[in-house]
């Protein structure tokens, strides 16, 4: 499997609640959708941002993103 489909970039240590366990689920979850023949990495992703966005006002993207 290929990092990106491993969400490498996705820290859930830098997220609570709620946006962990979601977190915690979509590097999980993204190992049986990458089989689907339509599952697009970039709308995966987005959507991920979009959700953690919505529930950890504490981080944004950028700090999602770039974390090391």
């Amino acid at each position: 499997m290929s990092a990106e489909l491993e969400l490498r970039w996705l820290k859930t240590d830098r997220v609570r609640g709620a946006a962990k366990r979601f977190a915690e689920f979509c590097k999980e979850d993204v190992k049986s959708q990458s089989e689907a023949e339509d599952f697009d990495i970039d709308k995966y992703q987005d959507a991920i941002k979009i959700v953690l966005e919505k529930l950890d006002d504490s981080i944004s993207v950028e700090e999602l993103f770039n974390a090391d």
